[in-house]
């Protein structure tokens, strides 16, 4: 592992911290990309419309399967602070550390993101250097049942400034990528479905008309192709269920330490 500069610590901007994170893991050869409000800060493609920039408070990241003993090391040599206790019963899937310089925490998902939903990572970390790939950054927005404004901003934010397209001809959300999620699982489909016609600009939003027509262009792009791609046996047999049987999970709220 690389040196870690002696007394090293979080810094105060969290954008600024996050990448900080994501170079010292690239030094240490821990694979390691950022999700959550982070991430998209990073994804900032020049100025933003008032009504989607935000600040961003904690840092969450995903670190591949098998590195996670790698990275609970350079997390200490960077002056995060383990959650002991729940990192001993949870430590085979996530993580929690404590940036108690700035009042920050930090999130490690081991390969998989399991909120409302589970979404594997592990063979997709490598398409963005900094961030998981714009559509699956849409995907862990749009999983969450009891979605909140701030996730709605990011979702708006994510699609205003990325085009619909494939990602592996530049930075952009792979319509592909939201399908193949989607057409599996029926749960997966309708949380995201409910959270994409949130995302349909409205006048009280306070969008300028241009940003509010190429979101509403790209909402309807996306719904098209979810609601049209071939779906699985499993989804068609869920499907038949619908809404009388919970199809999410409701993640417990993980407080500060």
């Amino acid at each position: 592992m690389a040196a870690v500069v002696q007394n090293d610590a979080p810094l105060a901007d969290v954008e600024a911290e996050a990448a900080r994170l994501i170079r010292h893991a690239g030094e240490a050869n821990v694979l390691v990309r950022l999700l959550g409000g982070a991430a998209i800060g990073l994804h900032r493609h020049g100025p933003r419309p008032p009504a989607l920039d935000r600040s961003y408070g904690d840092i969450d990241v995903v670190v591949k399967k098998g590195q996670d003993r790698g990275l609970k090391r350079l997390l200490t040599d960077l002056g995060y602070v383990a959650n002991r206790s729940f990192n001993n019963l949870h430590g085979d899937r996530r993580l929690l550390f404590y940036d108690e310089r700035n009042g920050r925490q930090l999130d490690v998902f081991i390969g998989t993101f399991t909120m409302c939903h589970t979404l594997e990572l592990d063979d997709r970390l490598q398409l963005d250097p900094q961030t998981l790939a714009p559509a699956d950054l849409l995907l862990t927005k749009l999983q969450i049942v009891k979605i909140n404004n701030k996730d709605v901003v990011d979702g708006l934010a994510l699609i205003l400034e990325h085009e619909i397209g494939d990602e592996r001809k530049g930075d952009v959300i792979d319509l592909d990528r939201l399908t193949r999620v989607t057409s599996r699982d029926w749960g997966w489909y309708t949380t995201f479905m409910d959270n994409l016609g949130r995302l349909a600009p409205e006048p009280a939003m306070g969008l300028p008309p241009d940003a509010a027509a190429a979101v509403a262009d790209r909402v309807m792009t996306i719904r098209y192709a979810v609601e049209n791609s071939r779906k699985s046996l499993q989804w068609r047999a869920r499907s038949a269920v619908g809404r009388r049987v919970p199809w999410y999970e409701l993640p417990e709220e993980i407080g500060r330490g």
